[in-house]
């Protein structure tokens, strides 16, 4: 099974950075996200840690509300029982929509959620920059997302591991957040192009991100600047065409 690590490299803030967590509360966060997936989280411990990094609303329907930020999240918990699997990948996408990835709090410039995204893709990782970046000497990476696979399988048909690979897919959209354009980079055509694999899976189960991708263009990654591909993704999104092809 392909594992997904999240690395989040964020630029230095304004002001002062997030507090940290506490040794307690990096644990959980840890167990929130390990691979393989924890079965013996407690809807308590959760909470308890929500109450320390956002805020907790009980609605009267019976739902718990997780607040982080200006986004939030409804769960339905059986206090009496452990988060299931669906549950779990649901609080890992909310935290990772809101920056907390492996128990670091997110640091954040002003623009930084509101701003354009470039996604750059290919099989091996994913690397999500704003598109406005000012700083061509040094480009700002939002997210750096590992996609480590079985090299065993190779040379297997791309149709067959396909659905190994929906953990990669599902952790890049969340980590796009809700907000602002999408440009896609890739590399190669047909199978050989990530990106065309993760526009069929975000078309098929974020349709939300999906709508949001206004452009999909191809690069030659390996000799293409990180400034020299948020400059193509920039023209990209002013051009009328459907699709913009870089060599």
């Amino acid at each position: 099974m392909p594992h997904v690590s999240l690395v989040q490299t964020a630029p230095q803030a304004d002001g002062p950075a997030s507090p940290g967590l506490s040794v307690i509360q990096k644990r959980l966060m840890g167990r929130i996200f390990q691979h393989p997936m924890s079965h013996n989280l407690s809807w308590r411990e959760v909470l308890e840690l929500f109450h320390g990094i956002g805020s907790v609303e009980h609605a009267h329907n019976g739902d718990v509300v997780l607040h982080l930020g200006a986004d939030h999240q409804s769960f339905l918990p059986l206090h009496d029982k452990d988060l299931g699997t669906e549950d779990i990948m649901a609080l890992r996408h909310f935290l990772t929509r809101a920056g907390w990835t492996h128990g670091a709090a997110p640091v954040r410039t002003k623009d930084q959620t509101s701003s354009d995204l470039v996604i750059v893709i290919d099989r091996a990782e994913a690397r999500i920059f704003p598109a406005g970046s000012a700083d061509a000497a040094a480009p700002k990476e939002l997210h750096h997302l590992k996609h480590y696979i079985d090299r065993s399988q190779n040379d297997a048909d791309r149709a067959e591991t396909y659905p190994a690979d929906t953990q990669y897919f599902d952790a890049i959209a969340a980590a796009v957040g809700t907000q602002g354009r999408i440009v896609v980079v890739g590399h190669g055509h047909g199978r050989s192009n990530e990106a065309d694999h993760l526009m069929a899976y975000l078309s098929q189960h974020h349709g939300a991100v999906h709508s949001r991708v206004a452009r999909e263009i191809v690069a030659d990654l390996p000799h293409t600047s990180v400034s020299e591909l948020l400059q193509l993704a920039r023209h990209a999104l002013q051009t009328p065409t459907d699709q913009v092809a870089a060599h």
